[in-house]
């Protein structure tokens, strides 16, 4: 053996570019694998993208959507277009709006895209400051739905100004 062969930094055999990137793709594959998608919503008015949510994690947070007075006067929409995370071919999904007692003001049932006239956001919030929207979902099937715990997501809470 030679002083050279002992003293040399290349002790293993020598690494390729495809055994390098293969080695890097191994190596990120848990990454990929763990992550996880969410349920997401965006909430337009006036062809505006106005928000974006997703429940990735439980929140306190109103997730405050402020409408203008004066805008909800005039033409145009509100939209709220929810994106569930998995098929949910088999559920139905409401979304509803509720005031601060918690008393149910409106309802839509079995829809992903709510586009509603800004005359009927405007009577929604009629007399009222703030308004929460929530989405569930339940089972198609009476009794698979029975069996179910049915837990509503806060989408926002809706201020007039």
């Amino acid at each position: 053996m030679t002083a050279c062969n002992v003293f040399s930094p290349n002790f293993g055999p020598p690494v390729t570019m495809g055994k390098l990137i293969l080695y890097i793709l191994i190596l990120s594959l848990p990454t990929v694998v763990v992550a996880q998608d969410y349920d997401k919503w965006a909430i337009y008015h006036n062809r505006k993208e106005v928000s974006k949510f997703n429940n990735k994690k439980e929140t306190y947070d109103e997730r405050k959507v402020t409408l203008l007075n004066r805008i909800l006067e005039g033409p145009g929409f509100f939209i709220i277009e929810y994106t569930p995370a998995a098929e949910q071919s088999d559920w139905i999904r409401t979304i509803g709006f509720f005031d601060t007692s918690g008393k149910s003001i409106r309802e839509y049932s079995n829809t992903l895209f709510l586009k509603l006239h800004n005359s009927e956001i405007a009577g929604i919030m009629e007399n009222r400051q703030q308004v929460k929207v929530y989405s569930w979902a339940v089972p198609k099937d009476p009794a698979v739905a029975a069996t179910v715990r049915v837990r509503r997501i806060l989408l926002c809470t809706l201020y007039k100004r």
